[in-house]
């Protein structure tokens, strides 16, 4: 009976692979037909397809199925936008108002189905029964309205703390994140529903690159206060800005893989450098060290899916499912991070603000024990000293306060010897100084 049970088991779980499972074939000349590619032998794909950049096309083979169902052929990336598939030597056209390019078609014949691409060789291809491939869409989509939902409110909740606490690190965060979650709109393909062209999606993607770097470095001396510890950062970075206009301007243009590779090269090594400079700041204060956590997720996850995905790498397959789970986190724990830094900064300026009130008051209390020390020791000076006090910082010479006095000028200068050591001063400059009549 068991023996069954597993047979049984084996049979359904063989079904349900022969139903899905996909065979592909490198075309390195990217010359083949149709006719000739069928001729050849094709490999099972067990993954997806993942090489650097070249010049080859790929041929993937759906094997014919006795089955009335359905299917749906989804290559799950939105920088691939045209493909050419064939169902008994004839062309079937790609499905309208989807995320990412969506072939349907029946299992009656082998589909084959041809992709150049123009960037790096990531091919992400999905068969599926058109039922369960409709759900599995319909789920993205839900989840993906709340994942832009959920950011959204967090973008205005960052701008509202902004006008309501003038603290640049909210505006700077909720920009950070308004183009950070635009890459991620790109990468999911919403833009198809849209129906731009392939030029206007490209100048979308160059532009948010531009953003993303920009305020990303914004944000980070704000939050850090980057300016203070390491001053020539803000040169290093603005340097590197302009590199990546330029290579953004150059990718538009010529539409070279290697403008593109490098610029994202550039966008995320400022990223990274941001990162250390947290890294260097760790023992500064708690925020701090929330910043490199709550980061590093979502830094190293793009870091994968946009610089080593173009370099024929992966080290953990991300996708934009994997992006948006790290984004969400980031998002919550940063946005605490933010507040709470604010409340940090709060508190400190309270503190300095009363310790200044302090030493005011000290400094006042210090002013008036020396005034009442100076009127002490002019109280002592006799009726003589203090008449030729009075005419010394009135400004008069010692032959004016003589001829005045119908004294010496000997007599002056004994007198006024004599006031200088009772009020402890050397000079008619400090006797003015003193300002007490």
């Amino acid at each position: 009976m068991k023996i069954k049970i597993l047979v049984f088991f084996f049979f359904i779980s063989a079904c349900v692979f022969a139903q899905s499972e996909t065979y592909y074939f490198k075309d390195a000349s990217n010359t083949l037909t149709l006719e000739e590619v069928s001729k050849n032998e094709f490999k099972v794909l067990k993954q997806q397809v993942l090489e650097t950049y070249s010049n080859a096309s790929y041929w993937f083979k759906i094997p014919a199925y006795p089955t009335d169902s359905e299917y749906i052929v989804r290559i799950l990336y939105e920088r691939i936008n045209d493909a050419d598939v064939y169902q008994n030597s004839h062309r079937i056209n790609k499905m309208s108002n989807q995320r990412y390019l969506s072939y349907q078609f029946s299992r009656e014949y082998d589909v084959y189905v041809k992709v150049t691409p123009k960037l790096h060789s990531y091919i992400p291809i999905e068969v599926e029964v058109e039922k369960e491939s409709i759900e599995k869409e319909q789920n993205h989509l839900l989840f993906n309205g709340f994942y832009y939902g959920f950011t959204f409110l967090v973008i205005v909740y960052n701008l509202l703390y902004f006008f309501l606490f003038k603290d640049d690190a909210f505006l700077y965060y909720s920009l950070f994140l308004t183009s950070m979650s635009f890459g991620v709109f790109i990468m999911d393909g919403m833009l198809n529903f849209y129906e731009l062209s392939v030029e206007m999606k490209d100048i979308l993607m160059i532009l948010n690159y531009i953003f993303l770097a920009y305020f990303s470095s914004k944000f980070a001396n704000s939050y850090l206060f980057l300016e203070m510890y390491f001053p020539k950062l803000k040169k290093f970075s603005y340097g590197i800005g302009a590199f990546v206009i330029l290579l953004g301007i150059s990718y538009l243009i010529l539409k070279n893989y290697y403008f593109l590779l490098s610029l994202n090269i550039l966008v995320f090594s400022l990223l990274i450098i941001y990162w250390i400079c947290s890294l260097l700041l760790y023992d500064k204060n708690f925020y701090t060290k929330i910043l490199v956590f709550a980061y590093v997720i979502l830094l190293f996850s793009a870091i994968d899916f946009f610089v080593l995905k173009f370099l024929g790498i992966s080290f953990i397959n991300i996708n934009s499912t994997t992006i948006k789970i790290g984004s969400f986190i980031e998002m919550i724990v940063l946005s605490i991070a933010v507040l709470y830094r604010m409340n940090i900064l709060k508190e400190e300026n309270k503190l300095m603000r009363n310790e200044i009130i302090t030493y005011s008051k000290q400094l006042s209390n210090l002013e008036d024990f020396k005034y009442d020390d100076e009127k002490s020791a002019i109280d002592e000076l006799s009726y003589r000293e203090r008449q030729i006090f009075n005419l010394i910082i009135s400004g008069k010479t010692n032959k004016e306060i003589a001829s005045e006095l119908n004294i010496s000028i000997n007599t002056v200068k004994f007198h006024l010897k004599n006031i200088y050591d009772k009020l402890n001063i050397k000079s008619r400059k400090e006797a003015l100084a003193l300002d007490i009549i």
